[in-house]
C-alpha cells in the first residue's frame, strides 16, 4: 500500500526508516533473547521470577534515551531528504513500547512457550496493519506508516502485560527471584546484532544516497522484499530458542542445525522467486513503477539466505553467552567491496552479498571469532573446559597387560571382514609384540558376524550387539575392553590394508606420539582411481568443512586407521559422545583441546573397496553431526551445569550402556 500510495522516489525514504527501526528492533532482539533464555533456565529448575522491576527500569532508560536522541531528529531528516522531523520522532518514540515488549516477551515466552507470545504479537500486527491502510488511504503518508507502527507494538506490550497478570506473573509474584539483565550481557547482546542491522540495512542506506530517486526505490523495493523473509528467521528462532537455551549440547546442537536447515530452505525459496519471477512479483506487490532485472534479484535473494544463517547463528550465540563480531565484520567491508564492484544496482547488491557471507563464516561456531565472555564465576580452564564430574575410573585407566590392541568394528561388510581379521592378524603375528584383535559387530543384519564363527586365533576376541548403533559406539565399546599400550582400529571393509598396520605401530613408537593417523592426502598418499571420483570430491569438500571448523593440524580426520596412547585414551574417552562417522573427528579435535598435540600423519594407500555402508543419507547425517560437534566442542561452560551424555534418547545407550558387559553378547563361536 504504501508504495503504490507514495510512488518510488517517496518510498525509498520510508525504506530507510524501516532500517532505523530495524536498528531498535535487531538491537533489542538481543537482549531479548539473553533475558528468554535466562527465563527458561529459570523455568527449568521450577523457579519463579518476577519481571516487574526490570520492566521499570528498562523503560524509563528507554524513555531517555529517546529524549537524548530527539535532537538528532532534524540532521537525520535533511540527509534522508524529509519535509520536516515528525517521521524521524516517530521513530525515536517506537523505541519505548518495543522495549517494553522485549522484557514481556521474554518472561511470557520462558513460562508459556510459544502460545503465550502468539496472540499479542498477531494482535499488535494486524493492529499495525491495519493503521497502517487506513493512514495511508486518508493521506497520512509517510507519518502515518510510522505511526501506525508505533501504534501496533504498543498494543502488543499491553496484550503482553495482560497475560503475565492473568497467570499470575505480575506483581503477586514478589517471592521469586528477580529478573535480571547483567549489564556486560547486554552489551555484548546488543553489539552483536546492532552488527547485523548495520549489515542489513547498510545497502538500502546506499542506494538511496548513490542512485538515483527512481533506480533507490525500485532496489529499496526488491531489497525490502528479500528481507521479508528474515522473518521466517523470527519464526524459526521462536521455534527453537527454548532448545537452543537448554542445558543439552545435543539438543542445542540439533536446534541450530534445524535452524540453519529452515534458514536454507526459506533462502532458496527467496532466492528463486527473485531470480526467476522478479520482474513480475516486484511491480505486482509494489506497483508499476518497480522493475528489477533478474541478475539484480537473484544478488538479493542470495543476500537474504545469509542474512536468513547469520540471524540464527547470533540468536544461538545470544542464549549461550557468546558475541560474534561478524555483523561489524559485514558491515565494515562492504565499502571497500563496494569501490571493488561498482556504485550500481546490482554492484551495491553483489558487495552486500559478499559481505553478509563473510559475516556467516565469523559468526560459525569453532571459526576463532566468537569472543567467549565470562558466564557466571568464570571460564573453565581450557584443559577441561567443562565441570569436573565425578565417575568411576575408566577401564582404559588400568595398566595395560598387551603392547597393541587393535579394534576392527563392522556393520554389515559381508565376506570381506573375514579377509580384513584375517590379514589383521597374520601381519601382527609377524610384527613380534604382545597384541590382541577385538571385532565388534555393530548390530549386523547380514550375518557378517557368522563369517568369523570358525577363525580360531588366541589373540582374537568376538563381541557384538544386537542393534546398529554406528561406528563411533562400536569402536567406544571396543576400546573399554582393550588391554594394550597402543590402542587403535582399522575399518574392516579392506579398502585399509592390514600391512599399514605395522608402519603406524612403529611411527607411534619413534615419535612418542600420542596419536598416529593414516592420511590419504600428504603427497606420498595414493588414491585408487577407482574409489570414484564422487568420494574424491566429497572427501576434499569435508576436509575443507573440518579445516574451517576445527582449525585441526592435520590433513586427513576420516582416515580409518589410527592408533593411541593408551593413556590418553583414557582421560578423552569418557568424554565422548559421537556414536557415528564423526567419532574419527571428534577424538581428534579433543586431544587437540587436551593438550594432547603430538599427533603424527603417516600416508596410506587404498585398494577398492567391496563394499560401503556409506550413502547420500549417511553423508547428510555426517554433515550435521559435524555441525553438531563443532557447537558442543566450542560452547562455553555454563554455570552449575554438568556435562554428560544423556540419560536417554540415544541409540548407543539403548544397545552400549557405559558397562559394555551388560550389553554385550559373545559372537557364537559355531553355526549352532
Amino acid at each position: 500500500m504504501a508504495s503504490r500510495n507514495l510512488g518510488t522516489a517517496q518510498y525509498s525514504g520510508l525504506a530507510a526508516l524501516l532500517a532505523v527501526l530495524a536498528a531498535m528492533g535487531v538491537a533489542l532482539a538481543a537482549v531479548q533473547t539473553v533475558l528468554a533464555a535466562s527465563v527458561v533456565r529459570h523455568t527449568e529448575r521450577a523457579e519463579a521470577v518476577d519481571p516487574l522491576p526490570l520492566l521499570r527500569r528498562a523503560v524509563a532508560l528507554a524513555a531517555l534515551v529517546a529524549l537524548f536522541l530527539a535532537p538528532a531528529a532534524w540532521p537525520l531528516a535533511r540527509a534522508l531528504h524529509f519535509d520536516g522531523p515528525l517521521p524521524v520522532l516517530l521513530v525515536d518514540l517506537f523505541l519505548v513500547p518495543s522495549t517494553a515488549c522485549v522484557v514481556l516477551w521474554a518472561q511470557t515466552y520462558g513460562v508459556r512457550g510459544l502460545p503465550g507470545v502468539g496472540v499479542p504479537v498477531a494482535a499488535g500486527g494486524l493492529v499495525r496493519l491495519a493503521a497502517g491502510v487506513s493512514a495511508l488511504w486518508n493521506g497520512g503518508g509517510i507519518c502515518g506508516v510510522v505511526a501506525a507502527t508505533v501504534l501496533g507494538e504498543s498494543v502488543t506490550a499491553v496484550l503482553l502485560l495482560a497475560g503475565l497478570r492473568r497467570i499470575g506473573q505480575g506483581p503477586r509474584l514478589h517471592t521469586g527471584a528477580v529478573l535480571r539483565l547483567p549489564p556486560r550481557a547486554a552489551v555484548a547482546g546488543v553489539a552483536t546484532f546492532a552488527g547485523l542491522w548495520a549489515l542489513t540495512g547498510i545497502d538500502v542506506v546506499c542506494a538511496r544516497t548513490w542512485l538515483p530517486a527512481d533506480q533507490a526505490g525500485s532496489y529499496c523495493a526488491a531489497a525490502l522484499l528479500a528481507k521479508a523473509t528474515l522473518f521466517a528467521a523470527n519464526l524459526i528462532v521462536l521455534f527453537l530458542l527454548r532448545k537452543m537455551a537448554s542445558g543439552d549440547d545435543r539438543a542445542a546442537g540439533r536446534a541450530l542445525g534445524s535452524g540453519l536447515a529452515a534458514a536454507a530452505l526459506a533462502g532458496t525459496a527467496v532466492t528463486g522467486l527473485l531470480a526467476l519471477g522478479g520482474r513480475t512479483v516486484v511491480p505486482l506487490v509494489f506497483g508499476p513503477g518497480y522493475r528489477i532485472e533478474p541478475l539484480l534479484g537473484l544478488l538479493l535473494g542470495i543476500c537474504a539466505a545469509l542474512l536468513l544463517a547469520l540471524t540464527v547463528l547470533l540468536h544461538y550465540h545470544a542464549t549461550n553467552g557468546t558475541s560474534v563480531s561478524g555483523g561489524w565484520v559485514g558491515a565494515l567491508a562492504f565499502p571497500v567491496l563496494v569501490a571493488v564492484f561498482s556504485r550500481t544496482a546490482s554492484g551495491i547488491a553483489a558487495a552486500h552479498g559478499v559481505a553478509a557471507g563473510i559475516a556467516v563464516l565469523c559468526a560459525l561456531p569453532g571459526t576463532g571469532t566468537a569472543r567467549r565472555r565470562e558466564a557466571g564465576a568464570g571460564v573453565a580452564p581450557a584443559r577441561t573446559g567443562e565441570q569436573s564430574v565425578l565417575r568411576p575410573p575408566h577401564p582404559l585407566a588400568r595398566a595395560a597387560d598387551l603392547d597393541v590392541s587393535i579394534v576392527i568394528p563392522y556393520y554389515n561388510p559381508g565376506l570381506a571382514v573375514r579377509h580384513q581379521v584375517a590379514d589383521v592378524l597374520r601381519v601382527l603375528d609377524g610384527y613380534g609384540v604382545p597384541y590382541e584383535v577385538v571385532a565388534v559387530a555393530d548390530g549386523c543384519t547380514d550375518g557378517s558376524e557368522w563369517l568369523l564363527a570358525d577363525l580360531e586365533h588366541p589373540n582374537l576376541r568376538r563381541i557384538g550387539y544386537p542393534v546398529n548403533a554406528g561406528k563411533g559406539a562400536a569402536v567406544r565399546t571396543g576400546f573399554e575392553l582393550c588391554r594394550g599400550r597402543w590402542v587403535g582400529f582399522i575399518d574392516a571393509d579392506g579398502d585399509l590394508p592390514a600391512d599399514l598396520l605395522p608402519m603406524v605401530l612403529d611411527a607411534a613408537r619413534d615419535q612418542d606420539a600420542d596419536a598416529v593417523i593414516g592420511t590419504k592426502w600428504q603427497q606420498s598418499s595414493t588414491f585408487s582411481p577407482e574409489l570414484g571420483i564422487g568420494r574424491w570430491i566429497c572427501s576434499h569438500v569435508y576436509r575443507w568443512v573440518t579445516q574451517l571448523l576445527f582449525r585441526l593440524p592435520v590433513t586427513d580426520t576420516q582416515t580409518g586407521l589410527k592408533v593411541f596412547r593408551r593413556e590418553a585414551l583414557a582421560e578423552l574417552l569418557p568424554r565422548c559422545q559421537e556414536d557415528r562417522f564423526v567419532f574419527d573427528l571428534e577424538i581428534l579435535a579433543l586431544l587437540y583441546r587436551h593438550r594432547y598435540r603430538r599427533i603424527a600423519e603417516v600416508p596410506v594407500r587404498f585398494k577398492p573397496r567391496s563394499c560401503s555402508t556409506v550413502c547420500a543419507a549417511a553423508v547428510f547425517l555426517m554433515v550435521a553431526d559435524t555441525v553438531r560437534l563443532s557447537v558442543r566442542l566450542h560452547r562455553p561452560p555454563r554455570p552449575g551445569v554438568v556435562r554428560s551424555r544423556p540419560a536417554s534418547g540415544n541409540s548407543y545407550h539403548q544397545t552400549a550402556p557405559a558397562d559394555p558387559q551388560s550389553a554385550l553378547r559373545p559372537v557364537p563361536d559355531a553355526l549352532s
